[in-house]
């Protein structure tokens, strides 16, 4: 066997290491590590001679002389084929076949054990239902049907019932129950409230208010407040589009949403008195104890009762400008075009102003119909801040 010198890659020591045309690798005989002598790569068919320095024949007994070593010979054949006949790769080949197959066995076990009691349980299923008159049962019984039976369950014959109404059976038990019709709630009489609806309209379109206070309530006190109002706002019919929403708040009084031309809309409501309908002029237009404008351009000090829509608001300045013990609201007027918004004014953690947060806190809407008296400070230097200084009543109708 020819001897290689080469120089360990481990210790870096020159050393003389045998080798065959089939050697791998052998250890050195300095240190005993493996030392790789030839390797290749078998896609590319590319040999690798590794650390390959010096090939050593056996010395001749007959060559003498310096020159009785031959020049160094490459290893012959293919390093592909010497690395495939190597003993450790065979033997390393051998194990993984072994255990590859072991692992292929159990695979194959595991799958027919998990297999089998599913199929011995269809194939007695099988022999149970293909036995002419047996029928499968929970327990296991077979149940022999009789000639012409029928495989499904007689109808339980149904209880007499009256006609319309409604049966059910209740849960776990055997007999029939009749539903009670729920209590029907009235919409309101829908006589009054047609005969309410008429009235409303020929208010609406009577052409001057002296024929139309004929057709509200308390009209003896009403008239001269119509006067007044009249006097500095346009008579004349009312133009609207339809009334809708008729609801009948009370045996005494209904209530009824009348559309304007263009999509405005406002509440009427109507009182039902022995002489018939009478719509409630007041609340339809807001009227208060003198007009709006007035109230504004005079600076009334004197308490004035008025209909407003209230909501809160935060605006302090002049003699209201301390948040910390006023409660302040936004209070419009709908009695005139255009009618200027004025700020109220209330002490805090008063009374007065439990009842306003109160009503507003009650409804649903950003504001709330109320009745207030309000009156204008000494020498208010402005015209919309006002104190309020009475709450009459929530909505617009009175008693």
């Amino acid at each position: 066997m020819p001897a290689t010198t080469l120089v360990c890659p481990h210790c870096e020591k020159t050393v003389e290491i045998q080798v065959s045309s089939v050697t791998r690798s052998r250890p050195c005989p300095e240190c005993g590590q493996m030392v790789m002598l030839q390797m290749a790569e078998k896609t590319t068919k590319t040999k690798r001679r590794a650390l390959l320095m010096t090939q050593n024949e056996p010395v001749s007994t007959t060559a003498t002389g310096p020159g009785a070593f031959s020049e160094p010979q490459p290893l012959l054949g293919d390093a592909f084929e010497r690395m495939r006949m190597d003993p450790e790769i065979h033997q390393f080949r051998q194990r993984l076949m072994f255990g590859a197959g072991v692992v292929g066995v159990l695979v194959l076990v595991l799958v027919v054990w998990a297999s089998w009691p599913s199929a011995e349980a269809g194939k007695q299923q099988d022999l149970k239902s293909s036995k002419p008159g047996a029928s499968p049962s929970g327990n296991g019984v077979k149940k022999t049907l009789a000639s012409g039976a029928s495989m499904m369950p007689p109808e339980e014959p149904l209880q007499q019932v009256n006609s319309g109404n409604l049966v059910f059976r209740p849960p776990g038990s055997g007999s029939l129950k009749t539903a009670t019709a729920l209590p029907t709630t009235p919409g309101g009489d829908l006589k009054k409230l047609a005969a309410a609806e008429e009235i409303l309209g020929q208010f609406l379109q009577t052409a001057e208010w002296k024929k139309r206070v004929l057709l509200v309530r308390d009209k003896l006190r009403v008239a001269q407040l119509m006067s007044i109002y009249y006097a500095k706002n346009a008579d004349g019919p009312i133009a609207f589009d339809s009334i809708v929403e008729a609801t009948e708040i009370s045996p005494k009084f209904s209530q009824h949403v009348v559309v304007f031309e263009g999509g405005g809309r406002r509440v009427a409501t109507v009182e039902h008195t022995s002489a018939g309908p009478r719509v409630d002029w007041e609340s339809f237009v807001g009227a208060g104890e003198m007009g709006w404008s007035d109230f504004l351009e005079l600076r009334q000090a004197a308490p004035t009762l008025f209909r407003v829509l209230v909501s809160p608001a935060g605006h302090f300045e002049n003699q209201f400008g301390d948040p910390a013990t006023l409660q302040c609201y936004s209070l419009r007027n709908i009695s005139e075009p255009g009618a200027k918004v004025v700020y109220g004014y209330a002490e805090k953690d008063s009374a007065l102003a439990k009842a306003l947060d109160y009503q507003i806190q009650l409804s649903e809407d950003a504001t709330v119909p109320m009745i207030l008296r309000l009156k204008f400070p000494p020498d208010a230097p402005v015209d919309f801040q006002v104190w309020i200084h009475q709450f009459v009543q929530a909505g617009w109708v009175t008693p």
